[in-house]
């Protein structure tokens, strides 16, 4: 599949390349050598024969349009990126190239904001770093943006823990609420993002945390939208079934019937959920 897409890239090049007897330059000889090793399906041997010949000749401009197809077909965007750049700075009349450059150039500064986004999150800006990975997922009409995007957001759900358990640690437990929040709903997001039937398995963990800081902070309702939101994706997540049963058993007066059906979804015992019952019954006679 690589070669094919290749030889579709890289031949109308390649073969507009004269060939030319006797004295040739140092290089148009490895511009030529690239070619041969291309029709035998060698795309590396050929990449490196261009990259020589550039390196003979920096203004080869035939040298650096076949090398940006080269790399575009072997994914490295940052070497596509490069040569397409230096082959519109040769050319800059040719529109197809400046077109091409202008992409890569997007790419790869959606790339480097990715990073950054990344870093933050990392440097406890969880909440700035999260908006910034959405807005490139949302705003970005470039297939391999947005996919950097998500894998840093991927990356991201770990630290985000992380950042929590500390903010946990250091009893700043309304930071720790938001901070897990945005983990949860980044998991959220991963998983349609993917078209998965259930949230990823660091999610639950986070629901266990939150609902923590929230009892510690004395806000025991502080997650009352966030298990609704989950459960109205994933109805059948037993972890949010069961937090949120606990959210309305803390409140006043208690609601029984809406914590026994919760729990009774969430895979509580038979016992546990008959005794929830048993109240909402003992409530009603009052």
């Amino acid at each position: 599949m690589r070669t094919a897409i290749a030889r579709a890239l890289i031949l109308p090049v390649l073969l507009a390349i004269p060939f030319v007897s006797g004295c040739q330059s140092e290089s148009k000889k490895h511009l030529y050598a690239a070619e041969d090793l291309f029709e035998k399906r060698d795309l590396d041997g050929a990449k490196k024969e261009l990259e020589l010949s550039i390196k003979a000749d920096p203004n080869n401009l035939d040298a650096h349009k076949s090398l940006a197809h080269i790399d575009q077909a072997l994914g490295d965007e940052e070497g596509a990126a490069k040569e397409y750049m230096a082959a519109s700075a040769l050319d800059p009349t040719d529109q197809k190239l400046l077109d091409q450059a202008r992409l890569y150039k997007q790419l790869q500064d959606m790339a480097n904001s990715s990073g950054q986004a990344l870093d933050k999150i990392k440097a406890g800006q969880v909440t700035e770093g999260v908006a910034q990975l959405k807005d490139i997922i949302t705003t970005s009409r470039i297939a391999t943006a947005q996919q950097k995007a998500l894998s840093a957001l991927s990356d991201s759900v770990p630290i985000i823990e992380k950042v929590g358990d500390q903010q946990m640690t250091d009893k700043k437990y309304p930071d720790a609420i938001t901070t897990y929040e945005q983990g949860i709903r980044v998991e959220m997001l991963l998983a349609r993002a993917h078209k998965m039937d259930t949230l990823g398995p660091d999610a639950d963990p986070m629901m266990n945390k939150i609902t923590e800081a929230a009892k510690d902070a004395g806000t025991p309702d502080a997650n009352f939208k966030l298990f609704n939101d989950v459960i109205g994706d994933y109805p059948d997540n037993k972890v949010a079934n069961l937090q949120l049963a606990q959210i309305y058993l803390s409140r006043t007066p208690p609601d029984y019937d809406t914590a026994a059906d919760l729990e009774e979804r969430g895979g509580a015992p038979d016992d546990q959920v008959r005794k929830l019952r048993d109240m909402a019954k003992k409530h009603h006679r009052k």
